[in-house]
């Protein structure tokens, strides 16, 4: 009697071994290949910020050069104004790839995060009696860590708001890119408008120093033609 109830316990027992051993090959696998997934991204997340680290120092670079070529030219300040606004355009594109680059990693650690939390919470297999007959796994009901659902609720409105924050960045600095294009073009409006006035103001003095010139020498001016004879 005795024996036969050591043989069913001993049985359970290895029925309960192969069951909880089945259930953590595929967790093990499950968890490495995630592992290397998330070494993979990392991997390509610091590729890209070396790539836009690298464009910003070539911007700067081209952008000394472009200015350095602009002091040699006659429009000094046109030259500067496009050089400027093209790397301000340029500089635009970089920081909207860095925080769509940085919102990505943001919610992947936060989903990472969240997952850990989970597998916490999640059950194990119980060891069967000693008097059962048959092996059985119990799965244990989850247990409430209401100190881990606060943490992954503050975390989850951490992001939210900082989507907000990119999102009103992004319109501030598309809207800063707008204003500074209509300034740049209303000075440039005002900038021909004042160089038209100068020409035209040497213009009549070259006139009137030809008008002095002649008096000067006793010769008299030709007369302008009246409006009747200018319109034939």
């Amino acid at each position: 009697m005795i024996s036969r109830r050591f043989v069913s316990v001993a049985i359970s027992l290895l029925a309960w071994g192969l069951s909880a051993s089945a259930m953590a090959q595929p967790v093990a696998a499950g968890a490495e290949a995630n592992g290397q997934q998330a070494a993979a991204k990392a991997t390509e997340r610091k590729a890209e910020h070396d790539r836009i680290r690298s464009e910003r120092e070539a911007i700067k670079a081209r952008r000394q050069q472009d200015e350095s070529a602009c002091y040699q030219r006659f429009s000094v300040e046109d030259c500067l104004r496009s050089v400027r606004s093209g790397v301000r355009e340029a500089e635009a594109r970089l920081r909207a790839q860095e925080i769509e680059l940085n919102d990505a990693e943001r919610k992947e650690k936060a989903a990472e995060r969240l997952k850990s939390i989970e597998e916490k919470q999640r059950g194990v297999p119980d060891s069967p009696s000693a008097g059962s007959g048959a092996a059985s796994a119990v799965v244990r009901k989850p247990s409430q860590d209401p100190q881990g659902l606060k943490s992954q609720r503050d975390h989850e409105a951490e992001l939210r708001a900082q989507q907000q924050r990119i999102k009103v960045q992004k319109q501030a600095q598309e809207q800063a890119a707008r204003t500074s294009g209509n300034a740049e073009r209303a000075a440039e409006a005002r900038a021909r408008h004042a160089q038209t006035l100068q020409a035209a103001q040497e213009r009549r003095d070259r006139v009137e120093k030809s008008r002095a010139e002649a008096a000067a020498q006793g010769r008299v001016p030709a007369a302008p033609l009246p409006a009747g004879s200018a319109a034939r």
